[in-house]
């Protein structure tokens, strides 16, 4: 008896086939930025959450923005308040909820692709999307869910629009807009993302009108808010030249493009993420029915029509979405950054995906391969831009900065409870040496109040020291030496700092500061110092009274002593030179000459210490506040102002000296190998961008 075949086991339906493909690319997505669960807050995040605590909403709204810089009450009030309160500040409840936001732009991109290239398209373009690097700060920083409600409410709104709910997308797009303004174009887009076929472009255009109305009245909210914007100017400017850097950006974020200062060096390529999103790839091909008819038929010329159509639509689409998506950013290019362009990489997914929707896998996956291993480079380049500026080819935040600044301010932060586990009400921290783009301090000291729990407390940087800020409570003072966090305690430590403040350039603080070791303990030498923060403000008269409490009767005149220390020198005895010059600078406390020659005798006699020492600041510092004018002053001082390690100060001192010195500075070839080793050190430097690896 023959035996009977088995019937073919049924394909699976097309909700199955569609969307259990998208649940292996979310899982890809999820490989990626899962590790964001165990992330700390970070710098905003605190000034949000501070000005949230212990509030109702209403007051909330109508204070000003902690930072000051846009209007967007939806991502940071609203999400901070309900977030806040519902979770008791749980910082994986917040990146839980970015990360939920993330897989919504992954499924809505998916949807949005589906419909308007197939399901080929779609999963490719999910695929892209879900792997891709523009999502790692958003979803790895709390404050990311500025550009996650932004970009998941502008592909909401799309979606709606497309599918005739025009009235409830434009709603979704005023809430997406109140988020940020990176979806301002979205409009535009929707036009021809809700083009159907051949049809007339003013068609689609004037079916457009209510997204139109909701960013009109957007758009009226932010003029009215613009007196509570008292910083957006320091970061946004409408400059022409930065439309052809974002324009450039746009393929460079797409193929992750960036690299360090000494040379490109791929990672790795993310093998896991890439195998589960190239399965739904290949269980999306396996499942998705081809036609089965002849090709001559004419049910597969139809279908073969109907799908040039999409794809074509779609490529359409993808490039406006692209170009018009990336169109605000035009407006921060000086500090542009992958991030920023989340919402154009969404117009890629769908370009992408309809340019290879069709295409045989063996074309398809090696370019998402491609693609996602240079999203990879762009993830793991361990550098970032530290100096404005439109064409460099590093971000200026990425993930680097976000992992570097978190892992630093986790490390002070456990080291300032294990050095005060408590402290008093009403105490005021001051910080010192920190690490540039850090954020441990900002503002007056959220993140002090967050980890204490205490909203009395306050905290700024010792370069903003003043008296009425010490004198609210309890003033502690910390800095951070040898990349650990260590409190400075006793009248030593203040006149250290007071040094180190007159080396910053900022002698008001330094001489706050000395008022304050001046009433702890008022020892001679802090009266010395404090006069000549005092003259260096224009205080004659304060200064007067502070030379006076030690006895020094203000005066020049010190010709004698000058040239009796350089006979003395010319015979070879520095050391006596040095000893005559000290008497003369205090007897003749007003003569630039004596404090200039005895600052010269100083640093001339200098062998192998390193750290530049009390005297020699103070006789070099002397020596420019009493004579300005002179170019020397300036050299003098910008050397001893590199020798404390003050690169930004004794650059701009040292630029002075050439100006001032004019023809006379031509070949002065020690302070021309300064410069160029101290520019180096700054921002956008070599030896600034080498530091970020160690």
């Amino acid at each position: 008896m023959s035996r009977k075949p088995a019937a073919p086991r049924p394909a699976p339906g097309p909700w199955i086939r569609r969307w259990l493909p998208l649940g292996l690319i979310l899982a890809a997505a999820l490989a990626v930025q899962g590790g964001a669960l165990r992330s700390p807050f970070f710098a905003d995040d605190y000034l949000f959450l501070d000005q949230v605590r212990d509030r109702p909403l209403p007051p909330v709204l109508a204070a000003p923005d902690p930072l000051g810089n846009y209007f967007r009450p939806v991502s940071r009030q609203i999400y901070f308040w309900t977030l806040a309160h519902l979770t008791g500040e749980s910082e994986t409840a917040f990146h839980a909820t970015n990360l939920g936001l993330f897989l919504a732009a992954v499924v809505l991109c998916f949807a949005l692709t589906l419909t308007l290239a197939g399901a080929r398209a779609a999963v490719l373009a999910a695929a892209f999307l879900a792997l891709h690097s523009s999502a790692d700060v958003p979803v790895l920083w709390a404050s990311g869910s500025q550009d996650l409600l932004a970009v998941v409410g502008a592909l909401c709104a799309l979606a709606l629009h497309r599918a005739g709910r025009r009235v409830f997308a434009a709603v979704v797009l005023l809430l997406a807009l109140l988020s940020k303004e990176t979806v301002l174009m979205t409009p535009l887009i929707a036009v021809a993302v809700d083009r159907r076929g051949r049809e007339p472009w003013g068609l689609a255009l004037r079916r457009a009108w209510p997204l139109a109305a909701a960013t009109a009245a957007w758009g009226v909210v932010w003029l009215w808010s613009s007196g509570r914007r008292p910083t957006m100017s320091l970061e946004a400017k409408l400059d022409p030249a930065g439309l052809p850097a974002m324009l450039a950006h746009v393929p460079q974020v797409a193929l992750g493009l960036e690299w360090p200062h000494d040379g490109l060096a791929l990672p790795a390529p993310p093998l896991v993420p890439l195998a589960l999103a190239a399965a739904g790839v290949l269980l999306l091909d396996a499942w998705e029915p081809r036609p089965t008819t002849s090709p001559a038929s004419p049910t597969t010329r139809r279908a073969r029509r109907r799908v040039g159509h999409l794809g074509a639509g779609a490529i359409v689409a993808g490039l406006v979405w692209c170009a018009l998506g990336a169109l605000p950013a035009f407006a921060v290019a000086d500090i542009w950054s992958g991030y920023y362009y989340l919402f154009a990489m969404c117009g890629v997914a769908v370009l992408i995906g309809a340019l290879l929707g069709e295409r045989p896998l063996l074309v398809s996956l090696p370019v998402l391969v491609v693609l996602a291993w240079g999203s990879e480079n762009a993830r793991r380049i361990p550098e970032f831009a530290t100096a404005r500026g439109p064409w460099t080819a590093q971000s200026h935040l990425n993930r680097f900065y976000l992992e570097r600044g978190m892992r630093a301010c986790r490390r002070y932060l456990g080291e300032l409870k294990r050095l005060r586990p408590t402290l008093p009400e009403r105490s005021t921290l001051f910080f010192a040496g920190l690490p540039v783009q850090v954020a441990f301090q900002a503002a007056d000291g959220p993140l002090v109040r967050w980890a204490y729990r205490d909203q009395s407390l306050r905290s700024y940087y010792l370069t903003t020291f003043t008296l009425e800020r010490a004198r609210r409570g309890p003033a502690l003072f910390f800095a951070v030496v040898g990349d650990t966090l260590r409190e400075l305690e006793g009248t030593d430590a203040l006149e250290r700092i007071a040094l180190a403040m007159i080396l910053s350039e900022t002698p008001a603080s330094a001489r706050d500061i000395l008022t304050l070791a001046i009433e702890r303990d008022a020892q001679p030498g802090l009266y010395y110092v404090q006069a000549w923060t005092r003259l260096a403000l224009g205080d004659t008269a304060g200064a007067r009274a502070a030379f006076g409490a030690v006895g020094i009767v203000p005066m020049s005149g010190a010709k004698s002593e000058i040239t009796r220390a350089f006979q003395v020198m010319s015979s070879g005895d520095t050391a006596q030179a040095t000893r005559i010059m000290r008497v003369a600078s205090v007897r003749h406390v007003l003569d630039p000459g004596a404090h200039a020659f005895l600052a010269d005798l100083l640093l001339a006699s200098r062998t192998t210490r390193r750290e530049v020492t009390s005297e020699e600041t103070i006789e070099a510092f002397a020596a420019r506040v009493l004579a300005p004018e002179l170019p020397v002053s300036w050299r003098r001082w910008g050397m001893v102002q590199a020798l404390g390690n003050r690169s930004p100060e004794a650059v701009a001192s040292l630029e002075r000296y050439l100006k001032l010195a004019g023809p006379q500075a031509r070949g002065d070839r020690a302070v021309e190998d300064l410069l160029a080793d101290l520019k180096r050190r700054l921002p956008g430097g070599e030896l600034a961008q080498a530091q970020l690896r160690r």
